[in-house]
């Protein structure tokens, strides 16, 4: 393992990231990464630079890299033992406070067996969210899901990258700090009426690029543009790029690259 370079807060960028942390911020709350790499890390623990995702096939992805079958959950269940994880107890801690998480698909079949492993009391705290997470998360869980859906997306816009972080947002805006009792069903009913009389605004499908295409659009921004963030807004917005952050994030460190040589 490489020595500890930077925060692990410090290692993430783009918006859905952004909204996380700014989640926590209002809410005073501690905040823990999900890591493929690395467990459940908390923001401000030092930690080696690392890229590993559970998403997809691409080059950073655990998956891209096994031989044979992939047990998803049992490597998570690995990584919680290793020396820059904390446990779910850590993060659940011994108060009586919400415990919210936001998720994609892939990292919710990642996490909800050592998550179901929490106590009752825990539990009935635990608030996750995330678009369509019910088909992966165990059956113990899914009560825990909050029930957002597309119409979010007239409230607070974004892509379903950022659904699930974006959805986290305007929960502790609109429900956590608004002094309401903490009861799960009080919770889910508060985010049914902030929904209530609001129509999903149609999504346009983007088409997807090859790597190849996205480099070069990447390598023709980084001309007048920086900023990784920055740049994967102004593909999305302005050439309509469909490509998820892990991949973005990989080929930007690539184009970076191959500026630094030309």
């Amino acid at each position: 393992m490489r020595p500890p370079k930077a925060t692990a807060g410090a290692l993430y960028a783009g918006r859905g990231f952004g909204l996380a942390a700014q989640a926590a911020n209002l809410a005073e709350a501690k905040f823990y990464i999900v890591s493929a790499g690395l467990g459940l890390v908390s923001s401000d623990r030092r930690v080696p630079l690392y890229g590993l995702t559970v998403s997809g096939r691409e080059a950073e992805s655990v998956v891209a890299r096994v031989a044979g079958q992939f047990d998803v959950a049992a490597w998570f269940s690995r990584l919680l033992a290793g020396p820059y994880s904390d446990q779910w107890t850590d993060a659940a801690g011994q108060g009586s406070g919400r415990v919210l998480i936001a998720l994609t698909r892939p990292y919710a079949q990642m996490v909800g067996d050592s998550l179901s492993a929490l106590g009752p009391q825990a539990l009935a705290r635990l608030r996750i969210f995330g678009a369509s997470l019910a088909p992966a998360l165990p059956t113990l869980l899914r009560p825990m899901l909050v029930p957002y859906d597309p119409r979010l997306d007239a409230i607070l816009p974004g892509t379903r990258a950022d659904f699930s972080q974006r959805a986290l947002l305007h929960f502790v805006r609109s429900v956590a700090l608004k002094g309401n009792a903490q009861d799960r069903d009080a919770d889910h009913a508060a985010v049914e009426i902030a929904l209530r009389g609001v129509t999903a605004p149609d999504r346009m499908r983007r088409p997807r690029r090859t790597d190849t295409e996205i480099l070069q659009l990447i390598l023709a921004r980084l001309r007048s543009q920086s900023g990784i963030a920055r740049i994967l807004r102004a593909l999305r917005d302005d050439e309509g790029v469909a490509c998820e952050q892990a991949r973005f994030s990989r080929l930007y460190r690539a184009a970076l690259q191959r500026q630094a040589v030309a």
